[in-house]
Protein backbone atom coordinates (compact mmCIF):
# COMPACT_ATOMS: atom_id res chain seq x y z
CA UNK A 1 0.00 0.00 0.00
CA UNK A 2 1.41 3.46 -1.05
CA UNK A 3 1.58 6.19 1.50
CA UNK A 4 2.70 9.76 1.59
CA UNK A 5 4.03 11.75 4.09
CA UNK A 6 1.60 14.28 5.35
CA UNK A 7 1.09 16.61 8.65
CA UNK A 8 -1.71 14.74 10.87
CA UNK A 9 -3.27 17.94 11.52
CA UNK A 10 -4.07 19.11 8.22
CA UNK A 11 -7.84 17.49 7.86
CA UNK A 12 -8.13 18.88 4.71
CA UNK A 13 -11.32 18.01 2.35
CA UNK A 14 -10.00 15.20 -0.62
CA UNK A 15 -9.24 16.09 -3.47
CA UNK A 16 -11.99 15.72 -6.81
CA UNK A 17 -12.90 12.28 -7.08
CA UNK A 18 -13.69 11.04 -10.67
CA UNK A 19 -15.51 7.66 -11.76
CA UNK A 20 -18.18 6.74 -14.18
CA UNK A 21 -21.55 5.66 -12.67
CA UNK A 22 -23.16 3.01 -14.32
CA UNK A 23 -26.63 2.77 -14.87
CA UNK A 24 -29.72 0.95 -13.63
CA UNK A 25 -28.84 1.57 -9.95
CA UNK A 26 -31.20 2.25 -7.46
CA UNK A 27 -30.01 5.56 -5.44
CA UNK A 28 -31.08 9.13 -5.69
CA UNK A 29 -28.64 11.15 -7.12
CA UNK A 30 -27.53 14.66 -5.48
CA UNK A 31 -24.67 16.86 -7.03
CA UNK A 32 -24.28 20.25 -5.14
CA UNK A 33 -21.23 21.29 -3.70
CA UNK A 34 -21.83 21.33 0.11
CA UNK A 35 -23.27 24.49 1.72
CA UNK A 36 -23.81 24.34 5.40
CA UNK A 37 -27.51 24.54 5.57
CA UNK A 38 -27.71 24.14 9.46
CA UNK A 39 -29.97 26.70 10.98
CA UNK A 40 -30.17 24.92 14.56
CA UNK A 41 -28.01 22.70 16.56
CA UNK A 42 -29.82 19.66 17.87
CA UNK A 43 -27.96 17.62 20.33
CA UNK A 44 -25.67 15.10 18.89
CA UNK A 45 -23.95 12.00 21.27
CA UNK A 46 -20.67 11.26 20.29
CA UNK A 47 -19.68 7.81 22.42
CA UNK A 48 -16.60 6.74 22.30
CA UNK A 49 -15.40 3.14 23.51
CA UNK A 50 -11.89 2.80 25.02
CA UNK A 51 -9.48 0.23 25.98
CA UNK A 52 -5.78 1.18 26.79
CA UNK A 53 -5.60 3.94 24.37
CA UNK A 54 -2.73 6.66 26.97
CA UNK A 55 -0.92 6.53 23.87
CA UNK A 56 -4.12 8.09 21.36
CA UNK A 57 -7.04 9.13 23.45
CA UNK A 58 -6.02 12.95 24.18
CA UNK A 59 -5.57 13.34 20.34
CA UNK A 60 -8.41 12.15 19.75
CA UNK A 61 -10.49 14.04 21.98
CA UNK A 62 -9.05 17.31 20.90
CA UNK A 63 -10.22 16.78 17.16
CA UNK A 64 -12.93 16.20 18.55
CA UNK A 65 -13.11 19.73 20.37
CA UNK A 66 -12.44 21.39 17.55
CA UNK A 67 -15.91 20.74 16.13
CA UNK A 68 -17.25 23.35 14.14
CA UNK A 69 -20.51 21.98 15.57
CA UNK A 70 -21.01 22.79 19.14
CA UNK A 71 -23.74 21.04 20.51
CA UNK A 72 -22.17 17.64 20.86
CA UNK A 73 -22.08 15.40 24.45
CA UNK A 74 -19.13 13.53 24.97
CA UNK A 75 -19.32 10.14 25.84
CA UNK A 76 -16.28 8.01 26.74
CA UNK A 77 -16.85 4.45 28.09
CA UNK A 78 -13.42 2.91 29.32
CA UNK A 79 -14.06 -1.04 29.01
CA UNK A 80 -11.07 -1.85 31.82
CA UNK A 81 -8.33 -0.03 30.72
CA UNK A 82 -5.29 -1.08 32.51
CA UNK A 83 -2.76 1.32 31.47
CA UNK A 84 -3.01 5.65 31.73
CA UNK A 85 -6.07 5.75 30.08
CA UNK A 86 -8.50 6.60 33.26
CA UNK A 87 -5.86 9.29 34.26
CA UNK A 88 -5.69 10.97 30.83
CA UNK A 89 -9.32 11.66 30.69
CA UNK A 90 -9.40 13.27 34.18
CA UNK A 91 -7.95 16.40 32.74
CA UNK A 92 -11.17 16.29 30.55
CA UNK A 93 -13.89 15.38 32.77
CA UNK A 94 -15.15 19.10 32.90
CA UNK A 95 -15.99 18.51 28.95
CA UNK A 96 -17.32 14.70 28.86
CA UNK A 97 -19.52 12.38 30.76
CA UNK A 98 -17.20 9.06 31.86
CA UNK A 99 -17.81 5.72 32.56
CA UNK A 100 -15.91 2.92 33.46
CA UNK A 101 -16.62 -1.05 33.87
CA UNK A 102 -14.81 -4.27 33.78
CA UNK A 103 -13.41 -5.29 30.31
CA UNK A 104 -16.03 -7.07 28.15
CA UNK A 105 -13.58 -7.87 25.27
CA UNK A 106 -14.90 -5.61 22.37
CA UNK A 107 -16.49 -2.43 21.57
CA UNK A 108 -20.32 -3.45 22.04
CA UNK A 109 -20.69 -3.98 25.63
CA UNK A 110 -19.39 -0.39 25.77
CA UNK A 111 -20.89 1.63 23.04
CA UNK A 112 -24.15 0.07 24.22
CA UNK A 113 -23.64 1.42 27.55
CA UNK A 114 -22.84 4.92 26.00
CA UNK A 115 -26.04 4.54 23.79
CA UNK A 116 -27.96 4.32 27.14
CA UNK A 117 -27.05 7.33 28.44
CA UNK A 118 -27.45 9.21 25.31
CA UNK A 119 -29.47 12.12 25.10
CA UNK A 120 -29.03 13.05 21.49
CA UNK A 121 -31.31 13.28 18.56
CA UNK A 122 -28.71 12.23 17.02
CA UNK A 123 -26.02 9.62 17.23
CA UNK A 124 -22.19 9.25 16.48
CA UNK A 125 -19.67 6.37 17.50
CA UNK A 126 -16.08 6.95 17.39
CA UNK A 127 -12.95 5.12 18.22
CA UNK A 128 -10.25 6.56 21.22
CA UNK A 129 -7.74 6.25 18.38
CA UNK A 130 -8.74 7.53 15.74
CA UNK A 131 -8.96 11.44 14.42
CA UNK A 132 -12.07 13.59 13.63
CA UNK A 133 -12.17 16.53 10.86
CA UNK A 134 -13.34 19.73 12.29
CA UNK A 135 -16.32 20.04 10.04
CA UNK A 136 -17.98 16.02 10.69
CA UNK A 137 -20.07 16.43 12.77
CA UNK A 138 -21.45 19.69 10.96
CA UNK A 139 -21.93 18.10 7.51
CA UNK A 140 -23.29 15.05 9.00
CA UNK A 141 -26.33 16.99 10.98
CA UNK A 142 -26.66 18.83 7.59
CA UNK A 143 -26.92 16.38 5.71
CA UNK A 144 -29.76 14.22 7.67
CA UNK A 145 -31.50 17.96 8.12
CA UNK A 146 -31.74 18.14 4.39
CA UNK A 147 -33.04 14.45 4.09
CA UNK A 148 -35.42 13.70 6.80
CA UNK A 149 -35.86 9.96 4.88
CA UNK A 150 -32.38 9.08 5.72
CA UNK A 151 -32.45 7.23 8.93
CA UNK A 152 -28.38 7.42 8.52
CA UNK A 153 -25.58 8.45 6.43
CA UNK A 154 -21.98 7.62 5.91
CA UNK A 155 -18.67 9.61 4.84
CA UNK A 156 -15.12 8.66 3.64
CA UNK A 157 -12.33 7.83 5.51
CA UNK A 158 -8.63 7.09 4.99
CA UNK A 159 -6.07 4.97 7.22
CA UNK A 160 -2.45 6.28 8.49
CA UNK A 161 0.07 4.91 10.52
CA UNK A 162 3.55 6.53 11.70
CA UNK A 163 2.14 9.81 10.48
CA UNK A 164 1.69 8.86 6.91
CA UNK A 165 -1.69 8.48 5.17
CA UNK A 166 -2.63 6.01 2.59
CA UNK A 167 -2.67 6.72 -0.79
CA UNK A 168 -6.16 6.00 -1.64
CA UNK A 169 -9.37 7.12 0.89
CA UNK A 170 -11.50 4.02 1.83
CA UNK A 171 -14.30 4.59 -0.79
CA UNK A 172 -11.42 5.04 -3.84
CA UNK A 173 -10.61 0.78 -2.41
CA UNK A 174 -14.33 0.07 -2.80
CA UNK A 175 -15.04 -0.30 -6.43
CA UNK A 176 -18.65 -0.93 -6.83
CA UNK A 177 -19.23 2.40 -4.64
CA UNK A 178 -16.61 4.16 -6.60
CA UNK A 179 -18.60 3.29 -10.06
CA UNK A 180 -21.29 4.82 -8.70
CA UNK A 181 -20.68 7.95 -6.82
CA UNK A 182 -18.48 9.07 -9.32
CA UNK A 183 -17.52 13.28 -8.53
CA UNK A 184 -20.75 13.43 -6.68
CA UNK A 185 -20.55 15.31 -3.05
CA UNK A 186 -23.29 12.92 -1.61
CA UNK A 187 -26.10 10.69 -2.52
CA UNK A 188 -28.22 8.36 -1.16
CA UNK A 189 -29.20 4.44 -1.61
CA UNK A 190 -32.68 3.70 -1.16
CA UNK A 191 -32.15 -0.02 -0.89
CA UNK A 192 -28.70 -0.37 0.63
CA UNK A 193 -28.38 -3.74 1.69
CA UNK A 194 -27.34 -5.51 -1.39
CA UNK A 195 -24.27 -2.85 -2.20
CA UNK A 196 -23.19 -3.09 1.31
CA UNK A 197 -23.21 -7.17 1.54
CA UNK A 198 -20.90 -7.22 -1.86
CA UNK A 199 -17.92 -4.71 -0.10
CA UNK A 200 -18.51 -3.26 3.48
CA UNK A 201 -17.79 0.79 2.52
CA UNK A 202 -18.58 1.72 6.39
CA UNK A 203 -17.03 1.73 9.13
CA UNK A 204 -18.26 3.05 12.71
CA UNK A 205 -16.54 6.29 13.31
CA UNK A 206 -18.08 7.54 9.47
CA UNK A 207 -21.65 6.78 10.64
CA UNK A 208 -23.83 9.41 11.90
CA UNK A 209 -27.53 7.82 12.68
CA UNK A 210 -30.99 9.52 14.08
CA UNK A 211 -31.82 8.37 17.24
CA UNK A 212 -35.07 7.05 16.12
CA UNK A 213 -33.56 4.23 14.24
CA UNK A 214 -32.71 2.63 17.60
CA UNK A 215 -36.40 1.08 17.14
CA UNK A 216 -34.88 -1.42 14.60
CA UNK A 217 -32.04 -2.45 16.22
CA UNK A 218 -31.73 -0.90 19.84
CA UNK A 219 -28.05 -2.44 20.79
CA UNK A 220 -24.84 -3.36 19.43
CA UNK A 221 -24.45 -7.50 19.21
CA UNK A 222 -22.38 -8.54 22.56
CA UNK A 223 -21.57 -11.76 21.53
CA UNK A 224 -19.23 -10.57 18.49
CA UNK A 225 -16.09 -8.95 19.17
CA UNK A 226 -14.78 -8.08 15.40
CA UNK A 227 -17.64 -7.31 12.73
CA UNK A 228 -19.18 -5.77 15.14
CA UNK A 229 -20.02 -2.29 13.01
CA UNK A 230 -21.22 -4.56 10.20
CA UNK A 231 -24.02 -6.20 11.93
CA UNK A 232 -25.63 -2.96 13.27
CA UNK A 233 -25.38 -0.72 10.11
CA UNK A 234 -26.22 -3.64 8.08
CA UNK A 235 -29.78 -4.39 10.12
CA UNK A 236 -30.13 -0.74 10.09
CA UNK A 237 -30.01 -0.45 6.24
CA UNK A 238 -32.51 -2.88 6.32
CA UNK A 239 -34.97 -0.13 7.34
CA UNK A 240 -34.04 3.23 6.10
CA UNK A 241 -32.51 4.42 2.69
CA UNK A 242 -28.43 5.16 3.32
CA UNK A 243 -26.88 8.84 2.91
CA UNK A 244 -23.43 8.86 1.27
CA UNK A 245 -21.68 12.06 1.82
CA UNK A 246 -18.44 11.71 -0.96
CA UNK A 247 -15.50 13.76 1.88
CA UNK A 248 -13.53 11.99 4.39
CA UNK A 249 -14.37 12.65 7.65
CA UNK A 250 -12.01 10.31 9.65
CA UNK A 251 -8.75 9.63 10.04
CA UNK A 252 -8.17 5.98 11.28
CA UNK A 253 -5.31 4.81 12.86
CA UNK A 254 -3.59 1.69 11.97
CA UNK A 255 -1.30 -0.27 14.86
CA UNK A 256 -0.22 -3.14 15.94
CA UNK A 257 -3.15 -2.86 18.99
CA UNK A 258 -6.15 -2.78 16.53
CA UNK A 259 -8.76 -6.03 17.24
CA UNK A 260 -8.37 -6.66 13.33
CA UNK A 261 -5.11 -7.11 13.49
CA UNK A 262 -5.84 -10.35 14.60
CA UNK A 263 -6.39 -12.10 11.01
CA UNK A 264 -7.79 -15.19 12.39
CA UNK A 265 -10.14 -14.37 14.70
CA UNK A 266 -11.36 -11.65 12.53
CA UNK A 267 -11.93 -13.77 9.53
CA UNK A 268 -13.89 -16.04 12.20
CA UNK A 269 -16.02 -13.37 13.82
CA UNK A 270 -16.91 -12.23 10.29
CA UNK A 271 -17.66 -15.86 9.06
CA UNK A 272 -19.81 -15.52 12.12
CA UNK A 273 -21.41 -12.37 11.70
CA UNK A 274 -22.66 -12.70 8.29
CA UNK A 275 -24.24 -16.18 8.80
CA UNK A 276 -26.59 -14.88 11.63
CA UNK A 277 -27.31 -12.10 8.84
CA UNK A 278 -27.99 -15.01 6.05
CA UNK A 279 -30.23 -16.30 8.96
CA UNK A 280 -32.32 -13.49 8.54
CA UNK A 281 -32.00 -11.69 5.51
CA UNK A 282 -35.51 -11.77 3.44
CA UNK A 283 -33.84 -10.53 -0.28
CA UNK A 284 -32.45 -13.74 -1.80
CA UNK A 285 -29.84 -10.96 -3.97
CA UNK A 286 -27.85 -9.84 -0.61
CA UNK A 287 -28.31 -13.51 1.26
CA UNK A 288 -26.64 -14.81 -1.80
CA UNK A 289 -23.66 -11.85 -1.38
CA UNK A 290 -23.36 -12.74 2.16
CA UNK A 291 -22.75 -16.03 1.34
CA UNK A 292 -20.10 -15.52 -0.81
CA UNK A 293 -18.30 -13.25 1.48
CA UNK A 294 -18.31 -16.09 3.75
CA UNK A 295 -17.17 -18.08 1.30
CA UNK A 296 -13.87 -16.16 0.47
CA UNK A 297 -13.56 -15.64 4.47
CA UNK A 298 -13.04 -19.28 4.67
CA UNK A 299 -11.03 -19.52 1.86
CA UNK A 300 -8.81 -16.51 3.05
CA UNK A 301 -8.72 -18.92 6.42
CA UNK A 302 -7.50 -21.85 4.23
CA UNK A 303 -4.74 -19.57 2.50
CA UNK A 304 -3.59 -18.47 6.25
CA UNK A 305 -3.57 -22.13 7.47
CA UNK A 306 -1.27 -23.62 4.24
CA UNK A 307 0.80 -20.90 4.65
CA UNK A 308 1.25 -21.64 8.38
CA UNK A 309 1.59 -25.59 7.23
CA UNK A 310 -1.61 -26.44 9.07
CA UNK A 311 -2.81 -28.36 6.58
CA UNK A 312 -5.75 -30.60 7.64
CA UNK A 313 -7.00 -27.11 8.65
CA UNK A 314 -6.55 -25.42 5.62
CA UNK A 315 -8.15 -28.22 3.36
CA UNK A 316 -11.45 -28.17 6.06
CA UNK A 317 -11.39 -24.44 5.48
CA UNK A 318 -11.55 -25.08 2.21
CA UNK A 319 -14.38 -27.42 1.91
CA UNK A 320 -16.40 -25.03 4.30
CA UNK A 321 -16.00 -22.32 1.38
CA UNK A 322 -17.34 -24.63 -1.11
CA UNK A 323 -19.87 -25.50 1.24
CA UNK A 324 -20.83 -21.98 2.10
CA UNK A 325 -21.49 -21.10 -1.64
CA UNK A 326 -22.02 -23.89 -4.00
CA UNK A 327 -21.52 -23.40 -7.76
CA UNK A 328 -19.42 -24.18 -10.44
CA UNK A 329 -17.47 -20.58 -9.97
CA UNK A 330 -16.75 -21.44 -6.39
CA UNK A 331 -15.71 -25.28 -7.41
CA UNK A 332 -13.33 -24.41 -9.65
CA UNK A 333 -11.71 -21.72 -6.62
CA UNK A 334 -11.43 -24.09 -4.62
CA UNK A 335 -10.24 -27.09 -6.73
CA UNK A 336 -7.63 -23.99 -7.25
CA UNK A 337 -7.05 -23.68 -3.34
CA UNK A 338 -6.86 -27.48 -2.56
CA UNK A 339 -4.05 -27.56 -5.20
CA UNK A 340 -2.43 -24.42 -3.88
CA UNK A 341 -2.35 -26.42 -0.42
CA UNK A 342 -0.97 -29.58 -1.84
CA UNK A 343 1.31 -28.50 -3.68
CA UNK A 344 2.95 -26.04 -0.49
CA UNK A 345 2.65 -29.63 1.48
CA UNK A 346 4.76 -31.35 -0.58
CA UNK A 347 7.01 -29.06 -1.31
CA UNK A 348 6.48 -27.97 -4.85
CA UNK A 349 5.49 -24.53 -4.25
CA UNK A 350 6.37 -21.65 -1.84
CA UNK A 351 3.91 -18.99 -0.62
CA UNK A 352 6.74 -16.51 0.27
CA UNK A 353 6.51 -13.09 -1.71
CA UNK A 354 3.07 -14.08 -2.83
CA UNK A 355 0.59 -11.56 -3.53
CA UNK A 356 -3.29 -12.59 -2.95
CA UNK A 357 -6.47 -10.63 -3.64
CA UNK A 358 -10.17 -12.54 -3.04
CA UNK A 359 -11.90 -12.92 -5.28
Amino acid sequence: MIRRQIPIDSLAPPATKTATAKNGRRHKEISTVWVNTVSNQPLVSLIIPTYNAENFIAECLESIFKQTYKNIEVIVVDDGSKDKTAEIIKEYRDRIHYFYQNSSGGPASPRNVGIAHSHGEYLCFFDSDDLMAPDYIMRQVDFLQRHADVGMVFCDYRNFDSGQFYEKSHFQTCPELWSIIGTKTEMILQHPCRLLAKENFGIMGTLTIRRSTLQYQSSFNESLTSSVDFDFYYKLARFSPLGIHNYEGQLRRLHKNNITSNQIKALNMSIYCYNLLVETEQDNKAKTLLKKHISICWTDLARYYANSHDYIQSFRSELHSLSSNFCFSQLLRSLKGFTRTACIATGLHSPQGEIYQAN
